[in-house]
């Protein structure tokens, strides 16, 4: 290619477009040369980052590794704590509890030996030196059974007659027996009034399946109450009974329980819908790989299990009806006050809060301990058993004493959390006050949370619809009759036959 200059030598000279685009090409390769040394010391300072952010990820792995034992919140679960915090959460509490009953700063050595003789107490399981002992009651027996010897076992020597005799009980448990066949005939009729047909029934004989009462139930027992997979049910059955059946056979058997179950669980929800305080909480429950919540409802007689995808408040109308009159204990869920104003909120998650912020702030210490004070204050009041009048009075007065924490100023950001925690609650802490059915913490939701976490853990999750329906109706029935003192396999028994 021949260049211009070559071709056209007079051509600058004669055109003023030529010299311009000289001009804006000599401009452009200014800024060019300045882009260039820009970028290099860009990559310069990249550089420099780098090796700075890898020096703060070596820090950070560092200091991770020392202190993450340490690390935590106010509502991780004990079961993820390391042995390190749950000590340290006892150190915590036995100063808490020394700083409200105004024992003081003893010493340290006080403390000390304190702590020593504690240690000595907890050295080995069980019950202390010096406890009077309880003795497991002996049945009475129901065969005697002389145990007598004719010859020694070394030299086989003739005993002759007993020289002395002492006794023993023993329990034990009947052995394996095989499962029973039992044929039903049964007979169909009609009934003229009625103009229908009727199939004569037996308790003894489900309307479905080929499995009695017993099967059902001992199926259903080793699923959710001793917490085993469907296959080692169906092990265990084979192995105690001699029973085979696969393990989707015991997914059957308890649906079929369910089912049974059903008009028991309709009538608990009634039941629950006319309380007059109900604790409600909530948790996560894997179903089908996506996170759905396990509510539970309790009253002092009835538990009932709710697993549903939502956290809303359509959930608490649901269950509880348009109409519930009744007061609820819960924690802050934004559900519950959008349900009801009659509202408890737990204190046992405000200690949680504040406990937390005080263990890493110093002006959140106060905040602690005067919420300490009042809580403490009011259980002494509330011992008592005061009149309605002087209720509302000690309610108002608790009421100033939290609002006077929340106006003051505070620097840190996580106390400002905790102020804004006790705004958002400020109506609903002292309703145990004056009303004496409701109480001060919802403990009683977490402990009835407890067992199906706990197969929460075991299996991961549920796979389908009709496996929750399956789960909440036998958690429900199983853990209201053990509120209600009765025996689980005789009610569920009682139930298959109806």
């Amino acid at each position: 290619m021949i260049s211009q200059d070559s071709s056209y030598p007079d051509c600058e000279s004669t055109c003023s477009k030529v010299a311009e685009l000289k001009e804006r090409i000599e401009e452009l390769e200014e800024v060019v040369e300045e882009l260039r040394r820009e970028k290099q010391e860009l990559r310069g300072e990249k550089q420099e980052l780098e090796k700075k952010l890898n020096y703060q990820k070596e820090k950070y792995a560092r200091l991770w590794k020392e202190h993450r034992k340490f690390v935590g919140g106010p509502h991780k679960p004990s079961s993820k704590k390391t042995r390190a915090e749950k000590e340290e959460e006892k150190r915590r509490k036995r100063e808490r509890k020394k700083k409200e009953s105004g024992e003081g700063d003893t010493g340290r050595e006080d403390e000390e030996d304190k702590e020593d003789k504690e240690d000595e107490g907890k050295g080995k399981p069980g019950r202390k030196p010096g406890h009077k002992p309880a003795w497991r009651k002996k049945p009475d027996p129901k065969e005697e059974i002389d145990v007598t010897q004719d010859k020694c076992e070394d030299c086989g020597n003739p005993l002759g007659d007993p020289t002395d005799s002492h006794t023993r009980m023993i329990e034990d448990v009947p052995d394996p027996e095989p499962p029973t066949a039992t044929q039903f005939n049964i007979f169909e009729y009609y009934c003229d009034p009625c103009d229908k047909k009727v199939t004569a029934t037996h308790p003894n004989c489900p309307d479905e399946g080929d499995f009695g009462p017993n099967t059902l139930v001992q199926a259903t027992l080793f699923k959710f109450e001793e917490r085993l997979p469907n296959r080692k049910a169906a092990d265990l059955l084979e192995t105690l009974y001699g029973l085979e059946i696969s393990h989707g056979t015991v997914f059957k058997l308890t649906e079929r329980v369910s089912k049974c179950l059903r008009p028991h669980y309709e009538s608990i929800r009634r039941e629950l819908r006319g309380a007059e305080a109900l604790h409600v909480d909530e948790t996560r429950f894997s179903v089908g790989g996506e996170n759905w919540w396990l509510w539970s409802f309790s009253d002092n007689e009835h538990v009932l299990y709710r697993l549903v995808n939502s956290r809303g408040s359509n959930v608490l109308e649901e269950v509880l009806g348009e109409d519930f009159d009744g007061w609820i204990t819960s924690d802050g869920l934004s559900a519950y006050p959008a349900f009801t104003d009659k509202l408890q909120r737990c204190w046992s998650h405000l200690f949680n809060e504040s406990e937390y912020a005080a263990d890493r702030f110093e002006e959140a210490v106060p905040i602690d301990e005067k919420l300490h004070e009042i809580y403490n204050h009011l259980n002494e009041f509330l011992e008592e058993d005061p009149p309605p009048s002087k209720r509302e009075e000690k309610r108002e007065w608790a009421m100033n004493a939290m609002k006077d924490l929340t106006e003051k100023e505070y620097e840190e950001e996580k106390v400002e959390d905790l102020i804004t925690y006790i705004e958002n609650g400020m109506e609903y802490w002292f309703t145990y006050v004056v009303e004496p059915d409701v109480d001060p913490t919802n403990n009683q939701a977490e402990r009835d949370l407890r067992e199906p976490i706990v197969i929460r853990k075991i299996i991961g999750t549920l796979r389908n619809e009709k496996g929750t329906r399956i789960f909440k109706t036998v958690m429900t029935m199983l853990a209201t009759w053990k509120r209600q003192g009765l025996n689980p396999r005789e009610e569920m028994l009682k139930a298959v036959r109806t």
